[in-house]
């Protein structure tokens, strides 16, 4: 793992993702980043003195405090890893999808506000479309999380699906930090029909540190908690499963709720990376702000 990238409106919430992002780039020896999207702007939008649109100024503006940004990145961490700075236009998951490919991105970091209400609230929001739609590991770190690190690793699964992409990705990402890997299972009231192939789950992660936990709990999210509560765990991955939009409608997002209702960041693996995609032409292109 070499590129992180990852995208900020400059609020706390992003500039603590950043500070994580920062940790990791600098233990990896990588490159980190940093992009800002601006919105479309109005067709009827008036020109400023000098013919400057507001649009060019507000991308000026906000590229002057990214490379202020970039300098201070370094400066702190003793000029470990690259820095690089862009500032796109256009929805932010749109934009971050071409730029993960274009650059060959091996994981986005970004914030999000931590424990929140209703899963109805948190559907427009950009981390959870992200972690829905870009073809990329994505971290989710919650606001209050601070870079510890990565001893151990915990991977939730239910042993129902393929995993192999999963784990794949998983080894990729954690591999600089040589951690402990879990591979943990929730057998939950709400799944009495499920039976663990372990020997499966054996066999894909063959000579890697991997060890397979199981948790009963009343539901899967709750045994989920609770592994987290009794384990010192530093990152939790999930894997983010397309589905159709009927088994959408029916089936809670567990990996979405973790990740707005935990103070532990989660890392989001997606079921088909970019590098696996067949080339082909990028139907939305980044578009720098003239």
């Amino acid at each position: 793992m070499k590129t992180i990238l990852t995208p900020t409106d400059f609020s706390p919430n992003a500039v603590n993702a950043i500070a994580y992002a920062a940790q990791v780039a600098k233990k990896v020896r990588g490159k980190l980043i940093l992009v800002h999207a601006l919105p479309f702007p109005v067709a009827s939008t008036p020109e400023l003195p000098g013919g400057i649109t507001p649009q060019k100024a507000l991308r000026e503006a906000y590229l002057r405090e990214l490379e202020q940004l970039s300098k201070n990145l370094r400066l702190e961490n003793g000029f470990a890893f690259d820095v690089e700075c862009y500032c796109t236009q256009g929805p932010l998951f749109q934009s971050l999808g071409t730029m993960v490919e274009e650059h060959k991105v091996d994981m986005i970091v970004m914030g999000t506000k931590g424990a929140s209400g209703f899963m109805q609230k948190l559907a427009g929001t950009n981390a959870l479309t992200i972690m829905r739609q870009v073809n990329c590991p994505v971290l989710v770190v919650p606001a209050t999380a601070q870079y510890t690190a990565w001893e151990k690793v915990a991977y939730a699964s239910d042993f129902e699906k393929e995993e192999k992409v999963f784990l794949q990705q998983l080894f990729t990402v954690t591999a600089p930090f040589a951690p402990i890997i879990e591979v943990m299972n929730v057998q939950a009231e709400e799944q009495l029909n499920l039976v663990a192939d372990h020997q499966i789950i054996k066999a894909m992660v063959q000579d890697q540190p991997v060890q397979i936990k199981q948790v009963k709990a009343a539901s899967v999210l709750a045994g989920i908690k609770q592994y987290i509560q009794e384990n010192q765990v530093q990152v939790l991955a999930v894997a983010i499963e397309k589905r159709t939009w009927l088994e959408a409608l029916f089936h809670q997002s567990v990996s979405a709720q973790l990740a707005f209702a935990s103070n532990l960041p989660i890392l989001a693996l997606p079921q088909t990376p970019y590098q696996t995609i067949a080339p082909q032409a990028v139907a939305s292109k980044v578009v720098n702000v003239n």
